[in-house]
């Protein structure tokens, strides 16, 4: 999991393994999802994705948003069930 949120991490910057199509879809489901909760430390994350900025996963274990969206993996059970 560590290794899928800094790849994360490496595609928020350059935006090279997973497409931003592919994030702003995840970043959909995740911004309606009850584990998503708004970080005090997040808020210098400027994210394109408005609906995540700043926020962070409940259910992993506190990953940045901005971060997990945009990993190589699909990483949620979430993203799994509803891109099927």
């Amino acid at each position: 999991m560590i290794k899928d949120i800094l790849s994360g991490w490496t595609n928020f910057i350059d935006k090279s393994e997973v497409t931003e199509e592919i994030a702003k879809e995840r970043a959909e489901i995740c911004a309606t999802c009850e584990h998503a909760k708004k970080g005090m430390l997040l808020t210098f994350i400027k994210d394109s994705l408005k609906n995540i900025e700043g926020h962070y996963c409940n259910d992993c274990g506190g990953c940045p948003l901005s971060a997990k969206v945009r990993t190589k993996n699909d990483v949620c059970e979430k993203w799994q069930r509803d891109t099927k």
